[in-house]
């Protein structure tokens, strides 16, 4: 549990109220410019529609065992099968689960909203075993005002495995541009 102090209570607020004065004046993405100050997740959140998708997931690496709640994940195999296992919480595992859909989904609509997808780059990123998906311009094409305005907020995801569903929303943030060296 994060302890807090009386003076990160009076940052905050302080920071927040701030926020709110400059928010009044500006357009959308300054404002997730200056609310991004205050993330702990590295980039600038998107401000767009918020996507939802439901995605059944089967695999042969992952097995659920409902005594425990928890995935019995295969970690090695060799030419007679599987030979080493590890064991997470159902949640855990169904959240970067979510993290890899959700990251699909962007990649999938990201030609829908800009027409191509050169110049973009998506990837899963994660930080205190929170997932989320990280978008960044690669080229002169693509600005970052660009992706944080168009790409959703967020993206819902509902995980189906072995008759468990697990619900939950990964942040969309938007990088800094990452130049793209070819080989």
């Amino acid at each position: 549990m994060v302890r807090y102090s009386r003076r990160k209570f009076l940052a905050v607020g302080g920071a927040s109220v701030g926020v709110g004065l400059v928010g009044t004046q500006t357009d959308g993405y300054t404002k997730a410019r200056i609310t991004s100050v205050l993330s702990p997740l590295p980039g600038i959140r998107a401000t767009g529609k918020p996507l939802t998708v439901r995605q059944r997931v089967t695999s042969r690496d992952v097995e659920y065992l409902p005594d425990t709640d928890e995935v019995r994940i295969v970690t090695a195999r060799n030419a007679d099968g599987p030979v080493e296992f590890a064991t997470r919480s159902f949640e855990w595992w169904a959240e970067f689960e979510a993290g890899s859909i959700a990251t699909r989904t962007v990649h999938r609509n990201i030609p829908i909203k800009f027409g191509t997808d050169e110049d973009i780059s998506s990837a899963l990123g994660s930080k205190d075993d929170q997932p989320y998906v990280t978008v960044s311009p690669t080229g002169p094409a693509m600005t970052r005002k660009e992706l944080v305005t168009k790409l959703p907020n967020h993206v819902t995801v509902t995980v189906v495995f072995a008759a468990k569903e697990y619900t939950t929303d990964i942040p969309v943030i938007v990088g800094k541009r990452q130049e793209v060296v070819q080989l």
